[in-house]
């Protein structure tokens, strides 16, 4: 069964098959991996803990989930595994919300739960479920789980250097883009920045603490935003997150800055970095090919001038703006642009643009 897990941590599409392995090897009903605080990048169910880890997330337990916060503190005290009876009374077994009103609710009652690995802000989390009905997890069961826990360990510490390490690669490919890119984690700190972006920093930018933060006063509060897109929990990014900015300079054209959080799916718990922020500077701006954009995606003349807007870093409003057409006009042109190039953001189409770009200019 542990090789299962060594397996999974190469291939990530084997971490459910290695906790169904793991939930019949314990005697359990369902195990989840998932990221603490809050499920910040999602979670990894073994079967038939789809539906619990489901409303979990959209009934908001996530955030008022007691037996993590407690049993956290108890691992960290020096034990490795914390169960339901370590951490309650029996009348808080009983009155307790998150008992009375979600597990009951789903028809589990006991688990035991103990930490994988950590960085960049979030915690990987183990718990083992059972259902209503059964006895709690007892010194025999946590003997079978503690028996393999060291290899489940080390799987999961494999599965994170490996994240982490596409991640920043990512950031180094995209120099030869002429694109400063900078990788955050979860608590908005830089892990690694590309020399572009670094060509930034003294001058428009600064890191302090690991962190970002703007010389120039009108820039900090845009800057915390963009920060914040990337390091929202998964299940709250929305629409009105800001994913694209100007950053604002003495005598120069603003910098465009756009925020790309890099987990885009659930199952990504091994994720420590949270997101790029992507920088550009017009006055180097590439020249879209205007003709391969159209013989590849169909474009029409007016959606090829907004792209040509939007890779020189301009909003939906000052596109507007400068062709006197309706903000609504301009979306309504993006929609169809996001649809015959298949991406879904500005972030993401302004990236795919980059590559019919003229280099010519940038040397």
């Amino acid at each position: 069964m542990t090789e299962a897990f060594y397996e999974a941590a190469i291939i990530p599409e084997l971490w459910k098959e290695a906790l169904n392995q793991a939930t019949e090897a314990w005697g359990a009903d369902g195990i989840i991996v998932s990221s603490y605080p809050e499920c910040l990048s999602g979670y990894l169910p073994s079967d038939g803990m789809e539906e619990f880890c489901s409303r979990f997330v959209s009934q908001g337990w996530h955030k008022q989930d007691i037996r993590a916060v407690r049993g956290l503190a108890f691992v960290r005290k020096g034990n490795e595994l914390a169960t339901d009876l370590d951490l309650f009374t029996p009348d808080e077994l009983k009155q307790l919300p998150f008992y009375r009103d979600f597990l009951d609710s789903m028809g589990f009652n006991w688990f035991a739960g103990g930490l994988l690995a950590e960085g960049g802000g979030s915690q990987i989390t183990l718990s083992v479920h059972r259902k209503a009905g059964r006895d709690p997890f007892l010194q025999a069961d946590l003997a079978r789980i503690q028996r393999d826990l060291p290899h489940v360990k080390r799987a999961a510490r494999l599965a994170a250097k490996a994240r982490i390490s596409y991640a920043e690669g990512l950031v180094d490919s995209l120099e030869r883009l002429a694109c400063g890119a900078i990788l955050i984690d979860w608590l908005g700190r830089v892990i690694r920045m590309n020399k572009k972006a670094e060509g930034y920093v003294g001058s428009h930018i600064e890191v302090t603490s690991s962190r970002l933060r703007s010389r120039h006063r009108e820039n900090r509060k845009t800057l915390q935003e963009l920060v914040a897109t990337c390091t929202q929990p998964l299940g709250e990014r929305g629409e009105k997150s800001i994913t694209s900015a100007l950053l604002h300079r003495p005598n120069e054209l603003p910098l465009v800055v756009h925020a790309h959080p890099i987990v885009r799916k659930a199952s990504d718990v091994f994720q420590g970095a949270s997101g790029l922020l992507l920088l550009s500077d017009p006055a180097e701006q590439r020249i879209l090919d205007a003709r391969a954009l159209q013989q590849m995606f169909q474009l029409t003349p007016s959606e090829i001038r907004i792209s040509a807007e939007l890779a020189k870093g301009l909003d939906t409003q000052q596109i507007a703006s400068e062709h006197g057409i309706g903000a609504n006009t301009v979306r309504y042109h993006l929609k169809s642009i996001f649809a015959k190039t298949s991406t879904h953001h500005q972030a993401q189409l302004v990236s795919l643009l980059s590559r019919f770009s003229d280099l010519s200019d940038l040397n």
